[in-house]
C-alpha cells in the first residue's frame, strides 16, 4: 500500500511540474528583427522539445508504474485466494 502512496505523489509533483511549465508559458511580443524572430522561434521550439521529451518519460513512468501495480494486484489477489481456502 505505502508502493501506491509513493506512486501516487511522484504523479502529483509531475503535474505540478506540467502545471507550472505551462503557466511560465507567456506571451511574447515578436520582434520585428529578422534575427530575433528566428532566435524567438528557435528558443521556443527548444521548450516544446523539452517539454515533449519530459512528457515521454513521464508517459513511460508511467506505464512502468501500471506493470508495478499489475503486480502489486496479482499478488493481493493471491494473498486473498490463499486466506479464503
Amino acid at each position: 500500500m505505502s508502493q501506491l502512496v509513493k506512486l501516487e505523489k511522484r504523479f502529483e509533483v509531475a503535474l505540478e511540474k506540467l502545471e507550472l511549465a505551462f503557466a511560465n508559458k507567456t506571451p511574447v511580443k515578436i520582434s520585428e528583427s529578422p534575427n530575433k524572430k528566428k532566435e524567438l522561434i528557435k528558443e521556443n521550439h527548444n521548450n516544446i522539445d523539452d517539454l515533449l521529451t519530459k512528457i515521454a518519460q513521464l508517459e513511460s513512468a508511467a506505464k512502468d508504474d501500471a506493470d508495478q501495480i499489475d503486480q502489486l494486484v496479482k499478488k493481493l489477489k493471491e494473498i486473498f485466494e490463499i486466506e479464503y481456502d
